[in-house]
């Protein structure tokens, strides 16, 4: 969507100065030699920029435009960026800002302050900890304290607003073990962490999206059993589930996962975005609670092989989320603007971070 030209100046205004805040709250900055990929080259094929290691993890609105962002993440540098985006075009590429010290940390976003912007909690790869950090426009704002989860190892972490009160609590999740537990949270301080919740019973289920899928105003969480090609809802009242949505088929065909659930028909329920990484093709089941209300057709990502849907998140402010595609292996991406279940415009392919220069 178009904006003023002001509005635009002052964005990349904005992005100039977010290595300075980043060193200004102990956050390390853009990393020496960090730049964009290389664009394509004009009439003839890209030489694909290598990830090093970016991916595409989360798409969510930093800068209040509400317009979703998309967040990278180098987890075994315990990095990430955000690029503003503006529609399907790239407005401004945020600096590489560095994540807490010691090991590998993923990354994802959600709105922690009820600022209406995207903060971030960190997590660790190895061990159960985590951090919010509280962000402004992108920049950090205050980086939490490093919070131990739940005892034991191979914890997950994602975050989701599960009790209506605008801000972002933590969905814990032990696949091998096939349990669950919401943290609520205050900010980037624990507030009360809820109970531990067996998964569905059978195969090997694990958190696969989480979104308000009732229209409740609260998060709900959806499990994916990926060797069966199942899903299930559980629609949820704060740290208690309060009804388990039937086990629901996939699309046809193995090696599909669930990877989003966000709301594409503009009807206050989060859908459920499928995606099948080895073929580069995503589907969109709009959901109506925990019941299937119509399994959208199979999509073809963009032209060329290794891309795979990545993300979902409303860019364009029509209330409708769309579709983040990542080439796997090289640091481009590309956004597919929706209308429900069907593709409405692709739009270009964007270089991502690039170390090197």
């Amino acid at each position: 969507m178009r904006r003023s030209v002001a509005t635009g100046r002052l964005r990349r205004a904005a992005a100039v100065t977010h290595a300075a805040l980043a060193c200004a709250c102990g956050a390390e900055p853009l990393d020496e030699g960090w730049s964009i990929a290389p664009p394509p080259s004009p009439g003839g094929a890209a030489q694909r920029a290598s990830a090093d290691g970016w991916e595409i993890v989360q798409a969510f609105d930093f800068n209040l435009d509400g317009m979703a962002d998309v967040l990278w993440n180098d987890s075994a540098r315990s990095r990430m960026a955000i690029w503003f985006m503006d529609g399907t075009r790239l407005l401004a590429p945020g600096p590489a800002i560095a994540g807490p010290r010691g090991g590998e940390w993923i990354v994802r976003a959600n709105d922690f302050n009820f600022d209406g912007m995207g903060d971030v909690v960190w997590r660790h790869a190895g061990r159960p900890l985590i951090s919010v950090w509280l962000m402004h426009g992108g920049q950090p704002l205050a980086q939490g304290p490093i919070l131990p989860g739940p005892p034991g190892e191979g914890w997950t972490a994602r975050a989701f607003d599960f009790n209506g009160d605008g801000m972002s609590d933590v969905l814990w999740n032990q696949p091998e073990q096939n349990v669950i537990t919401v943290w609520l949270m205050n900010g980037s301080e624990l507030l009360a962490p809820g109970p531990m919740l067996p998964g569905p019973i059978g195969g090997r289920w694990e958190v696969g999206g989480g979104a308000d899928i009732d229209g409740d105003g609260m998060a709900d969480v959806v499990w994916n059993d990926v060797e069966r090609n199942l899903m299930s809802v559980w629609l949820m009242n704060g740290t208690q589930p309060i009804a388990q949505g039937p086990v629901i088929p996939g699309p046809v065909g193995e090696g599909w996962i669930t990877i989003r659930a966000n709301d594409f028909n503009l009807d206050g329920n989060a859908d459920v975005l499928w995606a099948h990484e080895e073929k580069g093709m995503a589907a969109v089941w709009l959901m109506n609670g925990a019941e299937l209300l119509a399994p959208g057709p199979t999509l073809p990502g963009p032209a060329g092989d290794g891309w795979s849907a990545r993300a979902a998140g409303d860019v364009n402010r029509d209330g409708m989320a769309d579709i983040v595609w990542q080439r796997d292996g090289a640091s481009e991406m590309a956004v597919w603007l929706m209308d429900g279940s069907q593709m409405l415009a692709p739009g270009p392919v964007i270089p991502g971070p690039h170390d090197g220069g």
